[in-house]
């Protein structure tokens, strides 16, 4: 695949991805969230929990922010640019897998601030739409993930692990696993 397609694809996932309602999310996050929250989630530094929630409206993170999301269901995707870790239905932490109805783009995530733990853990979850990986500084983990629409990656320091366990992606895929 040449690099003109995928940035093209990248694009059209973040279009779906912002018109999906994820630009408008209102509810900030800090601490732990649970239950139905209606307009989305904002997270902008500091660490956020989303914990058995259904939100409707997307989740958005910058600032540095530590981010766990176990049990939950996202309505609207995700756009994280500037994590401090992002961590989704991971097993070693007790986490349940998550359902994603959208887009997912994560970029610019730092080296983690729970060492020696990825800084991005993409496990046990579904996601029903293209996950976009770009310019993250960490270790990636994708293990035991169920993805529609392509998981596309540029410029990551790392190439994504899978931890032992299969993933299972519909669509192209333009990153390597170690």
């Amino acid at each position: 695949m040449t690099r003109m397609k995928q940035l093209f694809l990248g694009l059209i996932a973040v279009v779906g991805l912002l018109s999906s309602g994820s630009s408008s999310a209102a509810t900030p996050c800090s601490g732990v969230m649970s239950g139905a929250i209606d307009d989305g989630v904002v997270v902008s530094g500091g660490f956020c929990q989303l914990q058995g929630a259904l939100v409707k409206g997307g989740v958005h993170v910058m600032g540095g922010a530590f981010v766990v999301v176990c049990g939950s269901t996202i309505n609207g995707g995700l756009v994280s640019d500037g994590a401090g870790e992002l961590i989704v239905g991971a097993e070693e932490i007790g986490c349940d897998g998550n359902v994603f109805n959208g887009a997912v783009r994560i970029s610019n995530t730092g080296t983690g601030l729970a060492q020696p733990a990825p800084s991005i853990a993409l496990e046990r979850s579904t996601f029903n739409g293209a996950v976009v990986l770009t310019g993250n500084q960490g270790t990636i983990a994708v293990s035991e993930a169920r993805i529609a629409g392509g998981l596309l990656c540029s410029n990551n320091v790392f190439d994504l692990f899978n931890e032992g366990n299969q993933n299972l992606v519909s669509g192209k895929i333009s990153c390597k696993f170690q």
